[in-house]
Protein backbone atom coordinates (compact mmCIF):
# COMPACT_ATOMS: atom_id res chain seq x y z
CA UNK A 1 0.00 0.00 0.00
CA UNK A 2 1.55 3.09 -0.78
CA UNK A 3 1.19 6.16 1.45
CA UNK A 4 1.47 9.79 1.48
CA UNK A 5 5.44 9.86 2.78
CA UNK A 6 6.46 6.85 0.39
CA UNK A 7 7.52 7.30 -3.16
CA UNK A 8 5.19 7.31 -5.96
CA UNK A 9 2.32 8.50 -3.53
CA UNK A 10 -0.07 11.47 -4.74
CA UNK A 11 -0.21 14.09 -1.81
CA UNK A 12 -3.35 15.41 -1.01
CA UNK A 13 -3.33 19.23 -1.59
CA UNK A 14 -5.21 21.46 1.36
CA UNK A 15 -7.91 23.24 0.45
CA UNK A 16 -7.31 26.62 -0.29
CA UNK A 17 -8.30 29.25 1.95
CA UNK A 18 -9.88 31.02 -0.76
CA UNK A 19 -12.28 28.21 -1.57
CA UNK A 20 -13.47 27.93 2.43
CA UNK A 21 -14.14 31.44 1.96
CA UNK A 22 -16.45 31.32 -0.70
CA UNK A 23 -18.33 28.22 0.88
CA UNK A 24 -18.41 29.98 3.74
CA UNK A 25 -19.62 33.22 2.72
CA UNK A 26 -21.84 32.31 0.03
CA UNK A 27 -23.40 30.23 3.42
CA UNK A 28 -23.43 33.53 5.60
CA UNK A 29 -25.47 35.28 2.99
CA UNK A 30 -28.33 33.65 2.88
CA UNK A 31 -28.05 33.28 6.66
CA UNK A 32 -28.12 36.86 7.36
CA UNK A 33 -30.53 37.44 4.95
CA UNK A 34 -32.87 35.46 7.25
CA UNK A 35 -32.25 37.54 9.86
CA UNK A 36 -32.69 40.51 8.10
CA UNK A 37 -35.16 43.09 10.29
CA UNK A 38 -38.50 43.98 8.43
CA UNK A 39 -40.65 46.70 9.34
CA UNK A 40 -44.20 45.99 9.95
CA UNK A 41 -45.60 49.44 8.47
CA UNK A 42 -47.72 51.12 11.16
CA UNK A 43 -51.24 52.77 10.80
CA UNK A 44 -49.10 56.01 10.52
CA UNK A 45 -45.75 57.31 8.97
CA UNK A 46 -44.59 57.85 12.91
CA UNK A 47 -45.24 54.39 13.68
CA UNK A 48 -42.85 53.28 10.74
CA UNK A 49 -40.47 55.96 11.56
CA UNK A 50 -40.26 54.61 15.24
CA UNK A 51 -39.72 50.81 13.98
CA UNK A 52 -37.06 51.72 11.90
CA UNK A 53 -35.24 53.42 14.52
CA UNK A 54 -35.74 50.74 16.97
CA UNK A 55 -34.44 48.16 14.65
CA UNK A 56 -31.40 50.36 14.20
CA UNK A 57 -28.61 48.43 15.80
CA UNK A 58 -30.05 45.24 14.47
CA UNK A 59 -30.02 46.19 10.87
CA UNK A 60 -26.67 47.23 11.04
CA UNK A 61 -25.41 44.28 12.59
CA UNK A 62 -26.86 42.54 9.88
CA UNK A 63 -25.93 44.82 6.81
CA UNK A 64 -22.73 45.25 8.22
CA UNK A 65 -21.89 42.06 8.32
CA UNK A 66 -23.31 41.48 4.57
CA UNK A 67 -20.66 44.25 3.65
CA UNK A 68 -17.81 42.03 5.21
CA UNK A 69 -19.08 38.70 3.21
CA UNK A 70 -18.93 40.35 -0.08
CA UNK A 71 -15.45 41.28 0.78
CA UNK A 72 -14.99 37.48 1.23
CA UNK A 73 -16.71 36.59 -1.72
CA UNK A 74 -14.75 38.73 -4.12
CA UNK A 75 -11.43 37.26 -2.21
CA UNK A 76 -12.71 33.99 -3.71
CA UNK A 77 -13.71 34.89 -6.78
CA UNK A 78 -10.22 36.75 -7.11
CA UNK A 79 -8.52 33.25 -6.38
CA UNK A 80 -10.67 31.59 -8.96
CA UNK A 81 -9.59 33.99 -11.50
CA UNK A 82 -6.17 33.81 -10.92
CA UNK A 83 -6.36 30.03 -10.56
CA UNK A 84 -8.08 29.76 -14.43
CA UNK A 85 -6.04 32.37 -15.95
CA UNK A 86 -5.86 36.04 -15.19
CA UNK A 87 -4.37 37.57 -18.22
CA UNK A 88 -7.86 36.21 -20.31
CA UNK A 89 -10.01 39.27 -21.31
CA UNK A 90 -12.92 37.23 -20.45
CA UNK A 91 -11.75 36.32 -17.04
CA UNK A 92 -10.60 39.54 -15.81
CA UNK A 93 -14.04 41.25 -17.37
CA UNK A 94 -15.75 38.61 -15.49
CA UNK A 95 -13.88 39.66 -12.23
CA UNK A 96 -14.42 43.44 -12.61
CA UNK A 97 -18.14 42.79 -13.12
CA UNK A 98 -17.96 40.67 -10.03
CA UNK A 99 -16.30 43.57 -7.90
CA UNK A 100 -18.45 46.17 -9.40
CA UNK A 101 -21.67 43.92 -8.35
CA UNK A 102 -20.33 43.52 -5.06
CA UNK A 103 -19.76 47.21 -4.93
CA UNK A 104 -23.34 47.80 -5.64
CA UNK A 105 -24.85 45.50 -2.98
CA UNK A 106 -22.52 47.16 -0.39
CA UNK A 107 -23.64 50.10 -1.46
CA UNK A 108 -27.13 49.10 -0.95
CA UNK A 109 -26.50 47.51 2.08
CA UNK A 110 -25.08 51.00 3.41
CA UNK A 111 -28.10 52.56 2.61
CA UNK A 112 -30.39 49.96 3.79
CA UNK A 113 -28.77 49.46 7.22
CA UNK A 114 -26.98 52.68 8.34
CA UNK A 115 -28.30 55.81 6.25
CA UNK A 116 -32.26 54.48 6.97
CA UNK A 117 -32.59 53.83 10.27
CA UNK A 118 -30.27 57.11 11.08
CA UNK A 119 -32.55 59.58 8.94
CA UNK A 120 -35.95 58.23 10.87
CA UNK A 121 -34.04 59.26 13.44
CA UNK A 122 -33.55 63.01 12.45
CA UNK A 123 -37.44 62.80 10.82
CA UNK A 124 -38.49 61.76 14.80
CA UNK A 125 -36.30 64.18 16.74
CA UNK A 126 -36.68 67.14 14.35
CA UNK A 127 -40.65 66.75 13.81
CA UNK A 128 -40.34 66.35 9.78
CA UNK A 129 -43.48 66.81 7.91
CA UNK A 130 -44.89 63.75 6.49
CA UNK A 131 -45.02 64.69 3.01
CA UNK A 132 -41.47 65.42 2.57
CA UNK A 133 -40.40 61.99 5.53
CA UNK A 134 -42.62 60.19 2.35
CA UNK A 135 -40.36 61.71 -0.43
CA UNK A 136 -37.17 61.20 1.05
CA UNK A 137 -37.87 57.71 2.22
CA UNK A 138 -38.96 56.98 -0.86
CA UNK A 139 -35.82 58.45 -2.84
CA UNK A 140 -34.14 56.29 -0.71
CA UNK A 141 -35.99 52.92 -1.39
CA UNK A 142 -35.28 54.04 -4.85
CA UNK A 143 -31.73 53.98 -4.63
CA UNK A 144 -31.81 50.78 -2.39
CA UNK A 145 -33.69 48.69 -5.42
CA UNK A 146 -31.56 50.09 -7.75
CA UNK A 147 -28.24 49.41 -6.38
CA UNK A 148 -29.20 45.94 -5.30
CA UNK A 149 -30.50 45.28 -8.65
CA UNK A 150 -27.40 46.60 -10.38
CA UNK A 151 -25.05 44.53 -7.89
CA UNK A 152 -26.67 41.44 -8.57
CA UNK A 153 -26.86 41.80 -12.36
CA UNK A 154 -22.84 42.39 -12.42
CA UNK A 155 -21.93 39.63 -9.66
CA UNK A 156 -24.22 37.05 -12.34
CA UNK A 157 -22.60 38.51 -15.22
CA UNK A 158 -18.79 37.69 -13.38
CA UNK A 159 -20.34 33.93 -12.78
CA UNK A 160 -21.07 33.38 -16.13
CA UNK A 161 -17.53 35.15 -17.60
CA UNK A 162 -15.38 32.79 -15.15
CA UNK A 163 -17.95 29.67 -15.87
CA UNK A 164 -17.99 29.57 -19.42
CA UNK A 165 -14.55 31.38 -20.61
CA UNK A 166 -12.12 28.92 -19.28
CA UNK A 167 -11.81 25.28 -20.88
CA UNK A 168 -10.39 24.18 -17.11
CA UNK A 169 -13.33 25.24 -15.55
CA UNK A 170 -15.54 22.21 -14.41
CA UNK A 171 -18.86 21.64 -16.78
CA UNK A 172 -20.69 21.84 -13.30
CA UNK A 173 -19.27 25.15 -13.08
CA UNK A 174 -20.78 26.32 -15.81
CA UNK A 175 -23.97 24.65 -15.51
CA UNK A 176 -24.61 26.40 -12.22
CA UNK A 177 -23.82 29.59 -13.74
CA UNK A 178 -26.82 29.27 -16.08
CA UNK A 179 -29.74 29.72 -13.15
CA UNK A 180 -26.71 31.40 -10.74
CA UNK A 181 -25.40 33.71 -13.21
CA UNK A 182 -27.78 34.25 -15.91
CA UNK A 183 -30.73 33.52 -13.77
CA UNK A 184 -30.07 35.72 -11.27
CA UNK A 185 -29.29 38.87 -13.61
CA UNK A 186 -32.33 38.13 -15.99
CA UNK A 187 -34.49 37.91 -12.50
CA UNK A 188 -33.05 41.30 -11.18
CA UNK A 189 -33.23 42.82 -14.80
CA UNK A 190 -36.99 41.87 -14.18
CA UNK A 191 -39.47 43.89 -12.51
CA UNK A 192 -38.90 41.11 -9.30
CA UNK A 193 -39.32 43.25 -6.09
CA UNK A 194 -35.88 43.37 -4.03
CA UNK A 195 -37.03 42.31 -0.80
CA UNK A 196 -35.43 39.76 2.33
CA UNK A 197 -37.68 36.81 0.77
CA UNK A 198 -36.76 37.12 -3.08
CA UNK A 199 -33.16 37.74 -1.99
CA UNK A 200 -32.78 34.60 -0.05
CA UNK A 201 -34.01 33.14 -2.85
CA UNK A 202 -31.23 34.07 -5.94
CA UNK A 203 -28.67 34.18 -3.29
CA UNK A 204 -29.59 30.36 -2.51
CA UNK A 205 -29.04 29.86 -5.83
CA UNK A 206 -25.27 32.02 -5.98
CA UNK A 207 -24.37 30.30 -3.02
CA UNK A 208 -24.72 26.94 -5.33
CA UNK A 209 -22.08 28.75 -7.45
CA UNK A 210 -19.82 29.80 -4.78
CA UNK A 211 -19.79 26.11 -3.98
CA UNK A 212 -19.04 24.73 -7.21
CA UNK A 213 -16.62 27.52 -7.92
CA UNK A 214 -14.50 26.56 -4.07
CA UNK A 215 -14.35 22.92 -5.69
CA UNK A 216 -12.86 24.27 -9.35
CA UNK A 217 -10.44 26.54 -7.58
CA UNK A 218 -9.31 23.15 -5.11
CA UNK A 219 -9.43 21.34 -8.43
CA UNK A 220 -7.43 23.57 -10.42
CA UNK A 221 -4.87 24.34 -7.50
CA UNK A 222 -3.61 21.21 -6.79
Amino acid sequence: MITAGQPGATPTRPIPPAAWALVGAGAAMVALLFHHPVVAHGTNYADTLAALVRLGDRAARVHGALFVVCGFLLYGVTALALALGARRPVIVFGVICHALGCAAVGAAMLGDGFITPRVARVALDQGWPHDGTAAVFSLIAIGIQVLTKAGLIGMGAGMCCLSWASPRATRLLAALALPAGLGTALAAASGLHMHPHSLMLLTGVQALWYAGAALTLWRVSR
